[in-house]
């Protein structure tokens, strides 16, 4: 998939501009988001996909670029970077590489990163360029990247997408690694257990015709995901109430939101309270599991997603488990939601 690193040693004239590092928490968001879509129309089709590391070295001024060969239409591709400071990070296309650099359309460009995970949907088959580059530091950078890709298939691209979420979520959250799942399971099904979660592919596309769009069917399960993983991360983190449903809807709920994902929260509960008939018709449907959603628990969660204290509430819980990289930003751009005192208490604790 990878070939050789290419160098050039071209000086930079012109002083940096300086961006903004890829905001980690909308990043999770999205990725969870993008993860249901994918979920809902996955066919049988075997998994398959390539990954590469690598330990490269970028002098001072210089960028290094290394081509993934013949990715396929709608293959995935989830890009880790770790470096020992920051630099640009770009994938291109052919003609963009050839153009370099000169950045007029690119897939993902990242500015001034030294952690950074992201993913990207290839549109067209071809080669493809990830360009890393230095030119603007007078310090050597020793990066370690990773790089998978899906065979472009729909469970492929499925799989390797809950991957990126898990790591993503990682950047935001400490806690102990666990599988995210995907597989057919003969019923329509969405659990947790000590294992990890698994979504069966037979849930979302139950989900799918009864509701009759992508949609609302993606907003369900997209939420089902975030009520297992308060499950599972409760469970980790020794909450005493880890295993009450109620208790893992007001997770979820306040983890989208603080993620950027109220709208979706909001659309999906505001449908199911909606429309009882439905609600009913898919606890008929999904009558062996404990997770489908009533009429009255979707204005339940409605109530909670329309609380404007719901995250700040759970500050006490989240903070204690938050990635200092994550903890430092809420105290130099503090959202609403934020605790200071909290976060400034729990950085004290790790110096």
């Amino acid at each position: 998939m990878i070939e050789d690193l290419t160098t050039s040693r071209r000086r930079v004239e012109a002083p940096r501009q300086k961006g903004d590092n890829v905001d980690v928490i909308s990043r999770a968001g999205g990725y969870a988001a993008f993860v249901l879509l994918a979920l809902i129309t996955w066919g049988p089709a075997v998994a398959s996909a390539a990954a590469v590391s690598l330990d490269v070295q970028i002098a001072p001024q210089q960028w290094k670029g290394t081509r993934l060969r013949n990715l396929p239409a709608g293959a995935l591709v989830l890009v880790e970077v770790e470096a020992s400071g920051g630099l640009d990070v770009a994938l291109v296309d052919t003609p963009g590489f050839q153009r370099f650099p000169t950045l007029d359309q690119p897939l993902f460009h990242a500015r001034d990163a030294a952690h950074l995970s992201f993913s990207v949907t290839i549109p067209t088959t071809g080669d493809y360029y990830l360009v890393l580059d230095n030119r603007a530091s007078a310090e050597p950078r020793q990066v370690r990247l990773n790089v998978r890709a899906s065979s472009g298939s729909r469970q492929g691209t499925a799989e390797l997408t809950l991957t990126a979420f898990e790591e993503s979520l990682k950047r935001v959250f400490v806690f102990e690694p666990f599988p995210i799942r995907v597989k057919r399971c003969g019923a329509p099904r969405a659990f947790a257990s000590p294992s990890g979660i698994v979504l069966c592919a037979e849930y979302a596309e139950q989900l799918a015709r009864t509701l009759g769009d992508r949609a609302k069917a993606a907003d369900a399960v997209l939420f089902t995901l975030f009520h297992e993983l308060g499950h599972v991360l409760l469970a980790q983190w020794k909450y005493p109430s880890f295993d009450d449903e109620e208790v893992a809807d007001e997770f979820a709920t306040a983890v989208m939101t603080m993620l950027g994902q109220s709208a979706r929260v909001r659309a999906k509960a505001e449908f199911f309270s909606k429309n009882a008939s439905v609600a009913e018709a898919i606890s008929k449907l999904f009558r062996d599991d404990r997770h489908p959603v009533s009429a009255q628990r979707a204005r339940n969660i409605l109530r909670l997603a329309d609380d404007p204290n719901l995250v700040r509430k759970w500050q006490p819980v989240f903070v204690p488990h938050m990635q200092t990289a994550i903890l430092r930003r809420l105290l130099a751009s503090p959202p609403p939601w934020a605790h200071r005192e909290l976060v400034e208490r729990e950085l004290a604790t790790r110096r």
